[in-house]
């Protein structure tokens, strides 16, 4: 397993994932956690939301470990067609062609590199970053929190690290298996927690703890009404971002 070793100290390492899009968001964020020494980004950049280019540009530039989610290898062009089902179909489809048509070849090219999974080492402490298989759209009905710890251990036993960083449920999450800490951040961008709050994760002094961002969806929930879907869509989209949730 090849590993990213990272030589400053550990003592400010942001952590969030499903973005989805939300510039609004990733700005807030920014602004209450300014020049961190690294973020971790654990997928589904794209998808859903408003910002596609906006944010994309935002994590290509800022000091980040990134791995990609079904979201961004859907709109990359890889195997849209081979995902599991979705009720939501119609609308993943429809969001994916929009986040396609506002990308370049080259921001297309960037979310089809992005790993499943990466291993970083920093300062001492063997992080693994991934997503809750299976990786798609209901995955939020698995959470961190309900898995047993027979599940835990079938799932990441046999990762030789420290500390596991899981994208993919919008639900956050702290748990433990054989000494290994999991940490979920929930999604910054969609959270289905049943409050409308954005969550991320921040690994601090060898310690991690899951903040709350307090921000106003207003803004982003206008700007969906500007997407090319179908007003139902948009409606659905916009009834998530106010209640939290996701009312499939």
């Amino acid at each position: 397993m090849t590993r990213i070793k990272i030589g400053y100290r550990a003592s400010n390492i942001i952590i969030f994932g499903d973005l989805h899009a939300n510039w609004e968001a990733l700005s807030i964020l920014q602004q209450t956690e300014p020049n961190p020494l690294a973020i971790f980004c654990l997928g589904d950049l794209v998808g859903y939301g408003p910002d596609t280019k906006r944010c994309l540009d935002a994590i290509r530039s800022a000091p980040a470990y990134v791995i990609g989610g079904r979201h961004d290898r859907a709109v990359a062009g890889q195997a849209a067609d081979t995902l599991p089902p979705s009720p939501n179909a119609d609308l993943l489809h429809a969001s994916w062609a929009h986040a396609r048509s506002v990308l370049s070849p080259a921001d297309r090219d960037y979310l089809a590199s992005l790993p499943e999974s990466l291993p970083v080492e920093l300062a001492g402490v063997r992080f693994y970053l991934t997503r809750l298989p299976p990786d798609d759209d209901e995955t939020e009905t698995r959470m961190l929190i309900t898995l047993t710890q027979a599940e835990l251990r079938d799932l990441f036993g046999h990762l030789d690290v420290d500390v596991v960083l899981l994208g993919g449920p919008h639900i956050p999450a702290l748990r433990q298996v054989d000494g290994k800490l999991i940490i979920c951040p929930g999604s910054l961008g969609q959270p289905r927690y049943g409050v409308p709050e954005p969550t991320f994760a921040v690994w601090r002094n060898n310690q991690a703890k899951i903040h709350h961002l307090h921000y106003n969806p207003s803004s982003t929930i206008r700007k969906l009404n500007l997407l090319p879907l179908a007003p139902e869509h948009r409606l659905r989209l916009q009834s998530m971002l106010q209640a939290g949730y996701s009312n499939k």
